[in-house]
């Protein structure tokens, strides 16, 4: 909290106290809750159809042991039928104890789909990865199945989130004899991994040096836990490893709260080293077993190396008791705190202050969802991590998972669109530590540029120096007061920082960023401290200010003789992404496989084709016979061309709970966060489904999905996210639609307004029609007139011949582009297309309908009758491969100036 803070004078600021202190590798290993959970249930279950742990014993007795001392009775059963709904309602948790092979039947799978999928728990223990390899949707359960193991030997296990309750007690590293698994596939996209091993450490490992072992996950609307240790019987009478099961129970059941969505692509700042950070005003923080704990205040610690944009902030913090603390953003580089009080914005940790500064508030301005705040909140003495996502003036706070607080900046004084971010020491009352800081930066690309200090192109005074540590082996020296040095090279437009490497063996000075001139308008200030000597050399930066243009000149000042040196200086220009429109939705497909992540091919040889040469399709896709689940490759690529195509909104085909594209999901949207493209859900008629199935889904994806960055939410609707119903007349009562409609855009496929009673509006998806808009207009201004949402299909053709050899089906000939802007020109025109409040095209990669703008490869494999999309639009060969998403951004360029505003 910071209402004293502003009273903090500059010069009261004081250094940064350090401690370091040896670590051992298990801090904590009581087995004891650190507060009463409410009596509930545990059911251990423990069938196998293979091999039998002789740990099992054990582990029963061991998980009753925990029971008897945190409030817990627990059941065991080897028995299938426990598996019922009624059954399973009693219980807050589930413990699959090495369980093998086939344990479950069909409506035993289903009633416990249904139970996590509602709010239970399900805590996998070693075996529980040998499992159910029947059952698809238990691979998504339990995060992975296995493949294989080694012997029984001695690793050092990697703790990668000390926050969880199952594994906040042990070090950074924890070394065990244990049968270490290999899993079939890499669990990290779709999990938050608790612990990992050291493949460096031990004989066997088959992942790669990534080996996650420990993790959790959202399920649905319950929770999901495994660890792979667990195959000796003298594991359970390891403390450390008993600690580690109750927190996953608890995790599971409920009651201990952790963020456990799957976290990808962070840059540590704060793990243990204290580098780049920096002490402003009195108190300081002891820094020892990769923890900050606060002493003193009213101070913050700072990371100075960095000014951030857009972003998101996650960081661990306890309490001890009724303590206070805060998490700054957006504020300006100063040594005194009150620039981050005054300028900048306070997330508070508090547990007792008024709403609006306590606990998940923008201090002063914004209180928490105190309901929200309150559910997801761990108690004092225990871990809580915080996400704070900063988008333009935009500040989102997500609390163990849980958004708690959405505040937009409308004070001039301040800016979140870029700034510094720190921790407050309040007092030395107040006792809150801190874990594994980290941020991802969201959206644009940060260039780094770095230039020789000598490589000036015109200057006053200065010369090169020699100085064997320096870059090249010369420095900028002789600096004096009064000197400049310009660099005609180095052009300052979209420059966000400088940094420059420097050394002093003098009294220091002052360096100025000057634009144009050395007379020109002054960007940045940087103090140049003595360093200690000439050939002892640190960086210092500054955050450029004004519109940085034209090329960078340096300026000097201070007291007599030579002031300092400078080796290299950086400068980091972010390149901000091009908008896209969030009113244009590509109907996406990632139903694909190969050998390269699925283990053979997918969809790829529909028609009784024979992959990669020989596909179901009349066009052969310019990244060939792809794999949907190629991450890094092919959908990071297909992402850029989204991007490429102008189209804000990828709609992904979903084919159920733990379906091949619901494993997929969770990488498609972290490769879509990137390119700033957003998600939305094409749920597809998949075997069973129902009015009440589709209510499910759509809390399940929500619940699954809804917290990730890229997951679409229509800010011109309340926020509310968009799901697409295919094929939606072959259900005649959606009724159960109503339950979920008052948060959720619902569309129906029809343009038969008769047929969308319960929905939020409507989309037609046939490519075909598209060329004569039947019913459109109607369907248009019905919506219109009902506040309903029109999402009319565009096309650029169809052509299935390949991928359903002998189909009567009509085709729709691209006709080099013409085609495509019919169906633009007749949904734009309100008089045919009725004034689409957003349009959708089919599609981006069907490729069996040949309805893709994806590109196609313009030299497809020769004897097959492959089409390309030469001619498109006047261009040929390789120009035209992305002619339909060229087109496409023109489209969506036409209907942004269309819409009404």
């Amino acid at each position: 909290m910071s209402r004293h803070l502003r009273g903090i004078p500059a010069a009261a600021a004081s250094a940064f106290v350090v401690t370091l202190a040896l670590i051992g590798a298990v801090l904590t290993p009581a087995a004891t809750a650190q507060a009463a959970d409410p009596a509930y249930k545990v059911l251990v279950f423990s069938k196998t159809a293979g091999f039998r742990h002789d740990s099992i014993p054990a582990g029963t007795q061991a998980v009753r042991d925990l029971g008897a001392a945190n409030n817990f009775t627990v059941t065991a059963t080897e028995d299938g039928a426990a598996f019922t709904t009624s059954n399973l309602a009693q219980y807050k948790a589930v413990v699959f104890l090495s369980t093998t092979g086939d344990v479950l039947d069909a409506g035993q799978q289903s009633a416990f789909q249904s139970y996590l999928d509602g709010g239970g728990g399900y805590l996998g223990v070693h075996a529980a990865a040998d499992t159910e390899y029947d059952w698809p949707q238990y691979e998504q359960i339990a995060g992975a199945w296995f493949k294989s193991h080694p012997a029984i030997q001695q690793a050092t296990v990697k703790t990668e989130d000390r926050a969880n309750a199952a594994t906040a007690h042990l070090g950074q590293t924890w070394s065990r004899s244990d049968e270490w698994y290999n899993y079939r596939t890499n669990p990290r996209a779709n999990v938050r991994v608790l612990q990992s091993l050291d493949e460096s450490s031990y004989s066997g490992g088959e992942m790669s040096g990534d080996h996650p072992i420990t993790w959790c996950h959202p399920q649905g609307n319950g929770r999901a836990f495994y660890t792979g240790l667990g195959h000796t019987i003298e594991s359970y009478a390891d403390p450390a490893f008993r600690t580690l099961l109750l927190g996953g129970i608890r995790y599971a059941a409920g009651f201990a709260k952790a963020d456990c969505r799957a976290e990808t692509g962070y840059t540590t700042l704060y793990n243990g080293s204290t580098t780049g950070w920096a002490q402003a005003g009195p108190g300081s923080f002891t820094n020892s077993d990769a923890t900050l704990a606060s002493v003193g205040g009213m101070g913050l610690y700072w990371y100075k190396t960095k000014e951030y944009a857009s972003y998101s902030l996650k960081l661990d913090w306890k309490m001890t008791g009724d303590d206070n603390s805060g998490v700054f953003v957006g504020f300006p580089a100063s040594d005194d705190p009150n620039s981050a009080v005054n300028q900048g914005y306070e997330v508070q940790i508090d547990a007792t202050d008024s709403a609006d500064r306590t606990t998940g508030s923008v201090y002063g301005f914004k209180s928490a969802d105190i309901a929200a705040r309150d559910g997801a909140l761990n108690p004092p003495g225990q871990w809580n991590t915080y996400e704070i996502r900063v988008e333009g003036e935009r500040l989102q706070v997500f609390l163990n998972g849980v958004k708690i607080n959405d505040f937009t900046n409308a004070d001039p004084v301040r800016s979140l669109k870029q700034g510094y971010i720190g921790i407050q020491n309040h007092s030395a009352a107040d006792h809150v530590s801190f874990r594994n800081v980290r941020i991802k930066e969201l959206g644009g690309t940060t260039t780094s540029s770095t230039f020789e200090g000598e490589s000036y192109t015109s200057s006053q005074g200065v010369q090169p120096a020699d100085h064997a540590p320096a870059s090249g082996g010369k420095t900028l020296g002789y600096i004096e007061n009064g000197d400049w040095a310009g660099y005609s090279q180095a052009q300052l437009a979209g420059v966000r920082t400088f940094t420059a490497k420097v050394s002093s063996g003098g009294s220091g000075g002052t360096l100025q960023v000057r634009s144009g001139s050395a007379t020109g308008p002054v960007l940045g200030t940087v103090a140049v401290p003595s360093t200690g000597g000439w050939e002892n050399f640190q960086n210092v930066s500054t955050t450029l200010t004004g519109t940085p243009s034209g090329p960078l000149f340096l300026t000097f000042a201070g007291g007599s003789g030579s002031l300092f040196d400078i080796d290299t200086f950086t400068l980091d220009k972010v390149a901000a992404l091009e908008a896209s429109s969030a009113d244009v939705h590509l109907f996406y497909y990632p139903w694909y496989g190969s050998p390269v992540k699925n283990g053979g091919y997918r969809h790829w040889q529909q028609g009784g084709r024979t992959p990669p040469q020989d596909i179901g399709a009349d066009f052969y896709p310019k990244l060939g016979a792809y794999d949907s689940g190629d991450f890094a490759g092919a959908v990071t690529q297909q992402m850029k061309w989204i991007k490429q195509s102008g189209a804000g909104v990828l709609v992904y085909s979903w084919w159920g709970q733990g379906s091949y594209e619901d494993t997929l999901a969770r990488g498609v949207l972290d490769a879509a966060q990137q390119q700033g493209i957003k998600v939305a859900w094409h749920i597809e008629p998949y075997s069973g489904r129902t009015a009440a199935s589709v209510v499910s889904d759509i809390r399940y994806l929500g619940a699954t999905y809804g917290s990730h960055p890229a997951f679409y939410r229509d800010t011109e609707h309340s926020d509310r996210p968009a799901f697409y119903i295919f094929e939606s007349l072959k259900i005649a009562d959606w009724t159960a639609l109503d339950q979920v409609t008052q948060t959720n855009t619902v569309l129906a496929q029809t343009t038969d307004t008769s047929k969308i009673a319960h929905f939020s509006g409507l989309y037609t998806y046939d490519g075909i029609a598209g060329a004569t808009a039947p019913g459109w207009k109607q369907a248009g201004d019905y919506a219109k007139a009902h506040g309903l949402i029109w999402a009319p299909s565009v096309a650029p053709g169809y052509l299935d011949d390949r991928a359903v050899p002998g189909n009567t089906t009509p085709t729709l000939a691209r006709d080099n582009g013409a085609a495509y802007d019919k169906e633009w020109n007749n949904a734009l025109d309100p008089a045919i297309g009725g004034s689409p409040t957003w349009v959708s095209v089919t599609s981006f990669n069907e490729w069996h309908e040949g309805s893709s703008i994806e590109p196609a490869t313009s030299t497809p494999p020769a004897g097959f009758g492959y089409q390309t999309f030469s001619g498109a639009y006047g261009k040929t060969g390789a120009d035209a491969e992305t002619a339909y998403l060229d087109r496409t951004k023109y489209w969506v360029a036409q209907f942004d100036a269309k819409r009404p505003r």
